[in-house]
Formats: C-alpha cells, structure tokens, sequence
C-alpha cells in the first residue's frame, strides 16, 4: 500500500476544508455569523440570522492565522508531491502538524479576540454610564457576563482539515517507519 499517495490524498482533502464552514459565532444561543476558511482568510465575512444584511461599522479583517495554516498545509502538500520517499514523509508529517497547530490557535486565537474586544466594549460602556444606577463593579459584572455569552463553534470544515491533517500526518509517520511500501535501495537491486 503507498501510505505516500494516501498522505497526499489526505493532506488535499485537509486543504479542501477550508472551503467548508469553519465557525460559527453566537450569542445567547443565536447564530450571527457563520464564516468558512477561506472567508476568514481574506476578511469577506457577512453577518447570519437575525444580523444578516445588517450594516456593521467594523470591517472583518483577515485572519493571518487562517492564512498560515492554509500555507502550511498547501506548502507541505507541494514538497510532499515533489519531493521522494523519506523527504516527501517529512513534509507531509511537518506540514501537516503544523496545520494542525495553526487552525486549532486560530479558534482559539478568534475566542480571546472576540472575548476581549467585547470586555472592552462593555467596560468603556460602563466608564460613560457610570453616573448611572449601577455601580461600575455591577457594571463590569454584566460586561463580563455579555462577553461570555458569546460562543465560537468549530464547524465541519475545521474538523475535515484538522482530521485530514492528521490522517496525513499518521501516513508520513508510516513512511518513515518503513511500513509505507517504500522500497528500499537493497530491496530494489535484488527485486
């Protein structure tokens, strides 16, 4: 069996997840954004469910992490194709563990982001209404608890690369374990 062809079917197929939706923000339970990968690469996100076609006065910036994970992982599919037997292992292992890496802090990186810029927010909100009937500590309570109701979920597409990704990343271990039908240079002067 070429465990090197496999590895190269599925590190395209990681490749082909960020085609796929990759999250889904909510809020409360409410969908107002789904974005696929290639979406958060180039910042062309639009607003779902009950915000769709609302006018938002941020403009979506792209996700650099999303960006070097699709580079990565298209970068290791390219040396895994050009390159031979062991190197062509290395790359697909390397490339694919470092797609790995880079798509699960990318989500992670998106929850912190969106988790602070919305603790920002509500906290300079708080400093204006400060005069209210709340007292800042309650209204740092609720700004809190307004940011913890945002909710980032991983979709399909995000899983498909990180699960690709790895089946790719088991076969480069394979053919650098010498099980991936790989002939050896002893083995094809006598065969």
């Amino acid at each position: 069996m070429d465990y090197l062809l496999l590895g190269r079917v599925a590190k395209l197929v990681a490749l082909l997840g960020f085609f796929l939706p990759w999250v889904t923000v909510s809020c409360s339970g409410t969908e107002i954004l789904e974005a696929t990968g290639v979406q958060l690469m180039t910042g062309d996100i639009e607003p779902s469910g009950p915000l769709a076609g609302a006018e938002t006065d941020q403009e979506p910036e792209p996700a650099p992490l999303v960006i070097a994970a699709f580079a990565v992982l298209a970068v290791g599919l390219l040396a895994a194709i050009l390159m031979k037997n062991r190197a062509a292992a290395c790359a697909l292992l390397i490339g694919a563990l470092g797609g790995i890496g880079l798509s699960y802090y990318s989500v992670q990186n998106m929850r912190e982001e969106m988790t602070r810029s919305m603790s920002e927010a509500q906290d300079k909100g708080a400093e204006e209404r400060a005069s209210g009937a709340f007292s800042a500590e309650q209204q740092s309570d609720m700004a809190r608890a307004m940011a913890s109701a945002i909710e980032i979920e991983e979709q399909e597409g995000f899983w498909l690369t990180i699960g690709a990704a790895g089946v790719a990343a088991i076969f480069g271990l394979l053919v650098l374990a010498g099980a991936g039908g790989v002939r050896k240079p002893d083995e094809a002067a006598s065969g």
